[in-house]
């Protein structure tokens, strides 16, 4: 499903159904295990890929390629905001006072504005399964966001099923993102490995 504008409605009304949840997606390998637990938990999933902080422009197509191939193995709607708009997104990090808190902020506020849109009365992210992410600014972001449009935010901290995503997403072969996706993120992974001999 691909948003034709900032939040899509879904035909036919937007009456809210209490175990309908908007699943924020960050990426593919994230979402294996997540989607799992929440099914089993009795939500009926909607996806929803919204992270314009991933740089570079080729590396978002290919989260996006991975993230199509395998919602569709799944039976997994998805909203897919695609909007690239990397001069803006820049600014907005380079102003913030603490970059991740300004991209998880970003993040849980269009989701809930989607879920809103949607009518589901409830959204959540994948970002919790990383042990790497920081909890407490996730869900700090998620509270704004919920106190902002009035859409429950789902709290649960995911990374218990940290190993098992690496395990599904292995098995179905499928493309796992070496950093987390900002131009920040990718110098500091690869300035990490990379040593001054090695240069």
């Amino acid at each position: 499903m691909q948003a034709s504008g900032p939040y899509q409605k879904r035909s036919g009304g937007t009456e809210p159904v209490s175990r309908e949840i908007l699943l924020h997606i960050c990426c593919c390998p994230c979402a294996t295990a997540v989607l799992d637990e929440l099914r089993q938990d009795g939500y009926e999933v909607t996806g929803f890929f919204h992270n314009p902080s991933i740089h570079p422009w080729k590396e978002l197509q290919r989260r996006l390629d991975a993230l199509k191939e395998w919602a569709s193995v799944k039976e997994l709607p998805v909203i897919y905001s695609t909007d690239y708009h990397p001069e803006s997104n820049l600014r907005m990090l380079m102003e913030a006072d603490n970059r991740c808190m300004a991209c998880f902020s970003e993040r849980m506020t269009a989701t809930a504005f989607q879920a809103r849109a949607l009518g589901i009365q409830s959204f959540t992210t994948t970002l919790t399964i990383s042990p790497y992410q920081n909890q407490k600014m996730i869900l700090k972001a998620g509270l704004a966001a919920e106190e902002l449009t009035e859409v429950k935010y789902l709290h649960r901290d995911f990374s218990k099923l940290y190993r098992k995503s690496i395990t599904l997403s292995r098995e179905a072969g499928m493309y796992r993102q070496p950093y987390c996706g900002c131009i920040f993120s990718e110098r500091d992974r690869y300035m990490k490995i990379t040593s001054p001999g090695q240069l």
